[in-house]
C-alpha cells in the first residue's frame, strides 16, 4: 500500500535524523502500532533495530487516531498538535511513541544539500521558516482584528472591562439585596 510504504519510509527518515529516537524504541521491539486515518488503517511493528516496519496486524499493542483539531493545528503547531490525538493501548508503549515523536526533528537543509548545494538549502530552509513566521504573525493578527471588530464595531462580544463592570455590579446589588433583606426581618420581628 502506497500510504503505509510513505507513512513508513517519512517515519523511518525522521528516526534517523533524530540521535537516540530509535534506541528508544528497542526496548518495545515486537510491539505493534496503529494509526488509525479514519480512511484507512496503517499497521507497524517495532522491528529489533527500533525503526518501524510495516505489517499486517489482528490487535494492535497501540492505537493513534488523528482527530479533527489535529489536523487543524499540526500545520501551525507542528509535533505540540500531536496531544490532540487519541491514543488507546499499552501505557507503557504509548509513553514511548509520545517521547520519540516530540524529539522528531526534520533536518531540512540535510535533504536539500545534496540537490542543491549547502547554501542554498540553508537559504531555502530560512525563507521557508521566514514565511512560516510571517503567516503565523498574520493569522493571529486576523485573529485579534476579527476579535476586535466583534467587540468594538458589530457588538456581538462584550468587552472584557465591561464583563468585569457588570459583575461587579450584580455582586454589589446581590450585596445591598441582602442587606435589606436581613433589615426587612428585623422589622418584621420588631413590629408583628
Amino acid at each position: 500500500m502506497i500510504t503505509a510504504g510513505l507513512i513508513e519510509r517519512s517515519l523511518n527518515h525522521l528516526l534517523r535524523q533524530t540521535p537516540g529516537a530509535s534506541e528508544s524504541l528497542l526496548r518495545h521491539a515486537g510491539a505493534s502500532v496503529r494509526f488509525d486515518l479514519s480512511l484507512v488503517q496503517v499497521d507497524f511493528r517495532i522491528a529489533d533495530d527500533g525503526y518501524f516496519s510495516e505489517a499486517p496486524i489482528d490487535a494492535p499493542d497501540a492505537v493513534i487516531r488523528p482527530t479533527p483539531a489535529l489536523l487543524a493545528r499540526l500545520p501551525f503547531f507542528g509535533r505540540d498538535a500531536l496531544r490532540h490525538a487519541d491514543y488507546s493501548g499499552d501505557p507503557a508503549l504509548l509513553a514511548t511513541l509520545d517521547r520519540v515523536f516530540k524529539q522528531l526533528s526534520w533536518d531540512i537543509e540535510a535533504d536539500l544539500a545534496p540537490l542543491v548545494g549547502d547554501i542554498a538549502a540553508h537559504r531555502a530552509h530560512q525563507f521557508g521558516r521566514d514565511i512560516l513566521s510571517h503567516a503565523t504573525q498574520a493569522f493571529s493578527a486576523l485573529g485579534r482584528n476579527a476579535s476586535e471588530y466583534g467587540v468594538e464595531e458589530a457588538e456581538l462580544m462584550a468587552r472584557g472591562v465591561d464583563v468585569s463592570r457588570f459583575n461587579r455590579e450584580v455582586d454589589t446589588l446581590a450585596n445591598d439585596v441582602a442587606r435589606l433583606e436581613a433589615r426587612l426581618r428585623i422589622l418584621e420581628t420588631d413590629n408583628p
